[in-house]
């Protein structure tokens, strides 16, 4: 997730009027938000003491973390598992997690504070307006958002790190008060508060209570990693039990009484909306269907069990209104892209004086739309009962859910009780926001409006064709590039325009030391409905950027690994963990006696920095990738295991997206439909992936998304290699 200007400014309107207001109005305001207060209000549970924000204590001595954060396979919640049982001086057995309700008082703020400070330090002195400024903001954004890789070190490392070690502190004291002794002579050990030289001690759980009356302290002394004993080791995650027993309730498990079953056809054109049924009497006829409506972007049918309802709503014929989207093609938005390109661009990013120089080295590069594809297909169960709207979903932000289906059902939020689930898969499609303004709920959408309309608990699920065709797709981008060389080979100067509004600059710019550089692009929206595809713009830009810099090195006669370090500050982390991927891989500039070859890509994105090295070769099938070495500096890494999980399965996630991935478009919707022509990697086809990570002491950085962006440009350097022929466009079969 990147951070937008309407986001930004509102932020900077909601602070800045604070500062400008002094200790008055907003800026009071933003001062006194005891957020922890908002949540001790909203749990009014008997068994528990809401002792700090995100944290419960009960009187059995349980330590419970509300997890704002919801579950889509990344394992975010035992690493926040690990944090605070670090801090607390827990045993792992007290441990539980639970998620946070679907209400305002645990929206999450840490998720904008987190990406803004990665672009702004902000002066000591605003620490505090900032920090609720953007838990306000989070409760007028109705967040609780999942995406971004900012579970574990933004809400973890950063707000449940110190909830915790204020926890700890407020128990001492809590202690010291029971104990009639000082709190210097107290110290903490396994969920107990110990008194060494008298042998007394007290449970949290007994001091729970007194501690939750106290004001949670300002500051608070945080351990070092040499303390840890959770953090930074590896620990079984505690989903996994629950997956490989298939017993874990996901969104599309719902069973709710007298529920009936929902399928959709939807109305093939993007933006265009179904004017009638055409065959309206035949399909009410068909066995077991009881409703069939127009809803929107398409027609619902409602039957008595799911296949019923899907075979019927793929007999359904229909009339679109008519709509500007209706002769969409891919040729015409490539050629529509091109035209933008060569016109009026905006500028993001300008050092030096590119402009002044001849460029010698062009090339133009293309990744198609992609569509998340998920394991599990979109789906959501609603119903009506004691005057509230149920609904049960997975998805990525259970708040902005409850909000969109109060909205649609048109009640108010308090109206609709919203059961969250975990989700087979997000990859950002279960957001409850998207890029180009387009509806990324739409499927939630259809959902209520089924159940509302018919007055019944309804279940509505998309077959992996409707799936597929009615995404909110990774956008259709297209780029150009010059550089030129300077006498020592390095480049002189480097010149970047891509289509589409770009969010994120850094992403777009090449991370190396290049003395005249230019940023442009097309600002342009997608006339295909796009939102955010796991690592967001790094995925297209990573591919560019680190093409074109193998481009110029093979235009230097220079291999391209140590072209890139020549270009790196020794000591800086791109630099070692290039370094650490040519050793894990026993780095080589040419094809082996196999007819192996080796390409090479560094991203930096979403805090932390990878570098993969990809053995290929060609095949009579097309290319395949044998082995991916990854280098990855995340700062701490939490939970390793988890870490390594993450950069494997990006890597897999990657590689479909490279050899298979792209949606085209025909008639104004999307020709793929399901796997046979949306293709993944299946297991004859995945690579050996090794992963190390290394300890630089940076900051904790992200995991979920970063094993994507280097590749797909680690891949085609390799191709590369073994033929001369730059690989510009993806996919490669």
């Amino acid at each position: 997730m990147g951070i937008t200007r309407r986001i930004f400014m509102l932020t900077g309107a909601t602070v800045g009027g604070g500062l400008l207001l002094g200790v008055g109005g907003v800026g009071a305001h933003l001062l006194t938000h005891n957020r922890v207060g908002v949540q001790r209000d909203a749990n009014q549970s008997d068994n528990a003491e809401h002792i700090n924000m995100w944290l419960r204590i009960t009187p059995d001595n349980k330590i419970v973390v509300v997890n704002p954060h919801t579950d889509m396979g990344q394992g975010s919640a035992t690493g926040l598992m690990q944090i605070v049982a670090d801090e607390l001086d827990a045993d792992w057995s007290q441990m539980q997690v639970e998620s946070a309700p679907a209400e305002q008082a645990y929206s999450n703020g840490k998720v904008f504070e987190g990406f803004m400070r990665e672009m702004v330090t902000p002066p000591q002195w605003a620490s505090t307006l900032l920090e609720n400024g953007f838990y306000r903001m989070g409760d007028l954004m109705k967040m609780q958002m999942t995406g971004g890789s900012s579970a574990v070190r933004f809400t973890g490392m950063d707000a449940m790190r110190k909830a915790s070690a204020a926890t700890r502190q407020m128990l001492i004291s809590a202690a010291a008060a029971q104990l009639d002794v000082s709190k210097d002579s107290l110290s903490t050990n396994m969920g107990s508060v110990v008194h060494t030289e008298s042998g007394q001690s007290l449970t949290y759980g007994e001091l729970a209570a007194s501690a939750a009356t106290m004001e949670s302290p300002k500051k608070v002394a945080l351990k070092s990693p040499d303390q840890y004993q959770y953090v930074g080791k590896p620990v079984e995650r505690i989903d996994v039990p629950g997956k490989v027993f298939a017993n874990q309730d996901y969104g599309i498990d719902a069973e709710v009484p007298n529920m009936q079953y929902a399928a959709i056809a939807a109305s093939g054109v993007f933006g265009a909306q179904v004017k009638s049924i055409d065959n309206l009497d035949e399909i009410k006829a068909a066995r077991g269907v009881s409703d069939v409506m127009i809803v929107p972007d398409g027609v619902a049918v409602v039957a008595d069990n799911p296949w019923r309802a899907e075979q019927a709503a793929r007999t359904v014929k229909f009339t679109n209104e008519s709509h500007a989207n209706d002769t969409l093609s891919t040729e015409s938005l490539v050629e529509g892209q091109r035209k933008a390109l060569a016109g009026e661009l905006t500028n993001g990013m300008s050092t030096g004086a590119p402009a002044d120089i001849e460029a010698t080295v062009k090339a133009e590069y293309f990744v198609p739309y992609l569509a998340h594809a998920s394991l599990e297909p979109m789906s959501a169960t609603v119903w009506q009962q004691d005057g509230k709207l149920h609904v049960i979903a997975g998805v990525q932000n259970p708040l902005g859910a409850k909000v969109r289906a109060a909205k649609e059902a048109g009640l108010e939020r308090d109206d609709v009780i919203f059961h969250s689930r975990q989700m087979g898969g997000g990859f950002g499609r279960r957001v409850a926001f998207s890029m180009s303004g387009d509806e990324p709920l739409n499927w939630l959408v259809q959902a209520v409006r089924v159940a509302v309309d018919t007055g019944k608990p309804v279940k509505t699920t998309w077959s992996r064709e409707t799936d597929t065709r009615n995404d909110v797709y990774r956008p259709m981008v297209l780029a150009r590039f010059e550089g030129a060389l300077a006498d020592d080979g390095k480049p002189s100067v480097w010149r970047s325009r891509s289509y589409g509004k770009e969010m994120n600059i850094k992403a777009v710019a090449p991370p190396y030391d290049i003395p005249n550089i230019s940023v442009d692009y097309a600002d342009h929206p997608h006339p295909v409905p796009t939102g955010f595809w796991r690592s967001v713009e790094h995925s297209q830009h990573g591919f560019f950027v680190e093409s074109f810099i193998d481009e110029l090195a093979a235009e230097a006669g220079v291999d391209p690994l140590q072209y890139r370090l020549s270009l790196l500050d020794d000591n800086s982390p791109a630099a070692k963990v290039l370094q650490k991927a040519a050793e894990m891989s026993g780095w080589r500039n040419g094809a082996d006696d196999q007819g192996r070859v080796m390409g090479v890509a560094m991203v930096h994105s979403f805090g932390s920095t990878i570098a993969q090295v990809v053995e290929a070769s060609m095949t009579p099938a097309g290319p395949k990738a044998h082995r991916v070495w990854c280098a990855v500096d995340c700062g701490i890494a939490v939970n390793p295991q988890a870490v390594e999980a993450q950069v494997q399965g990006s890597v897999n996630f990657a590689l479909s997206a490279a050899l298979h991935g792209k949606c085209d478009l025909k008639d104004g919707g999307v020709v793929q439909s399901n796997f046979h022509d949306y293709r993944i990697v299946g297991m004859a086809d995945a690579p050996r992936i090794e992963v190390e990570l290394l300890a630089l002491g940076s900051p904790v950085g992200g995991v979920g998304e970063i094993g994507v962006p280097p590749l797909a440009p680690a891949l085609c350097n390799a191709l590369a290699v073994l033929d001369g022929g730059r690989r510009r466009a993806l996919p490669l079969v």
